[in-house]
């Protein structure tokens, strides 16, 4: 079933036949672009104009053709440079303004085109970290999945190249749905019991009652406790819209999730945001608790964050711990929950306890 066309769908970036459509922003990039395609001996079509150009391929030569004829342009005329690709045989009507974008995007997508089949092929592998109580630093009271990228040769892709590669190839909205979804099965494929911290970005979510449908589907489909499933946003003091992010975390509690803001103390905003966001759980923005030990203006904020969630009712995790004392501050400061490399990598499964 299909709840949400656009994320559910992993467009292919281009027909194998089509047009490649062109609307320069001045005579100088037309010059460019005409000179560009000249010196591979490659036919270009104009209007009497000159206004619009277009120019006829075939795969896998459209990233080459695409190189050659920007390879002199500047990063503003790729930006300023309109594009269209059509099907072959196919001319642009009305219909087809929505999908007008530039040059540069479409260049940057051809080069991520590897994510789609990434997404089509379903190789999308997770790390499991833990997070621990502060009172019990060997039990762990819940396990973030962090999404990982499987190459075709069996290295990691991280996942800053896959989000970054999923903003240039347009796949941001079907790259998060795909990674909710498989870290869901996947934590649960590795025997991952207990409290679940799924990452998701407000930004890859338009109506979130049918965006957040499928997702919700995989919890069922494995058997997990709503209660115990936390979705989290990452890039929180990115946001855009305060409303529309409260809208997405209302739609997640009002199925039986708990949600959690991280990076928060990362900049006002992200405080500005609680009264209407109203999360359940906090995470302390790292490079706060980097070296707090030692730092009184980090100590200062970071106090005073875990003493106001404390009296809105909302549990506060503090990540990024690498360093004893860091732990020892956060300790002192009555945390609720801790994460970070000094108590736990992320592995393949759930966190094992170091043998004595």
């Amino acid at each position: 079933m299909t709840y949400c066309e656009k994320c559910d769908a992993v467009p292919e970036i281009a027909p194998r036949l089509g047009t490649l459509y062109l609307w320069p922003p001045v005579a100088h990039t037309t010059g460019k672009i005409l000179a560009g395609a000249k010196s591979i001996s490659l036919s270009v079509d104009k209007t009497p104009s000159v206004a619009t150009l277009s120019i006829h391929y075939s795969r896998p030569g459209l990233r080459k053709l695409i190189d050659t004829i920007a390879k002199d342009l500047l990063p503003e005329e790729l930006a300023d440079t309109k594009a269209l690709i059509m099907a072959e045989g196919q001319k642009p009507d009305i219909d087809d303004i929505s999908r007008v974008t530039s040059l540069g995007a479409i260049r940057a997508a051809i080069g991520a085109e590897w994510l789609g089949d990434l997404l089509r092929e379903n190789r999308l592998n997770s790390a499991f970290q833990p997070i621990f109580p502060i009172g019990d630093l060997g039990t762990p009271y819940a396990h973030e999945c962090l999404i990982r990228g499987a190459a075709r040769d069996g290295s990691v892709i991280n996942p800053g190249q896959l989000f970054e590669a999923a903003q240039s190839a347009t796949l941001l909205f079907q790259l998060d749905r795909a990674a909710r979804a498989a870290n869901v099965r996947n934590a649960t494929r590795a025997g991952v019991s207990g409290n679940l911290f799924i990452n998701f970005t407000p930004s890859s979510i338009y109506d979130p009652d049918s965006c957040l449908r499928s997702t919700i589907d995989v919890v069922e489909e494995c058997n997990l406790d709503r209660k115990n499933v936390v979705f989290e946003v990452i890039e929180t003091e990115k946001v855009r819209s305060t409303a529309h992010l409260s809208a997405i975390l209302q739609s997640y509690r009002n199925s039986g999730f708990r949600v959690a803001l991280d990076d928060v103390g990362s900049g006002y905003s992200t405080l500005n945001m609680l009264p209407e966001l109203r999360p359940d759980i906090i995470k302390i923005d790292r490079e706060l608790v980097d070296h707090v030990d030692h730092d009184n203006y980090k100590q200062a904020i970071v106090s005073k964050l875990i003493a106001l969630a404390k009296q809105l009712e909302i549990e506060v995790i503090a990540e990024g711990i690498e360093r004893q004392k860091e732990l020892d501050f956060l300790i002192e400061h009555d945390v609720d929950y801790v994460q970070g490399f000094l108590l736990g990598r992320p592995g393949d499964g759930p966190y094992q306890a170091k043998s004595a």
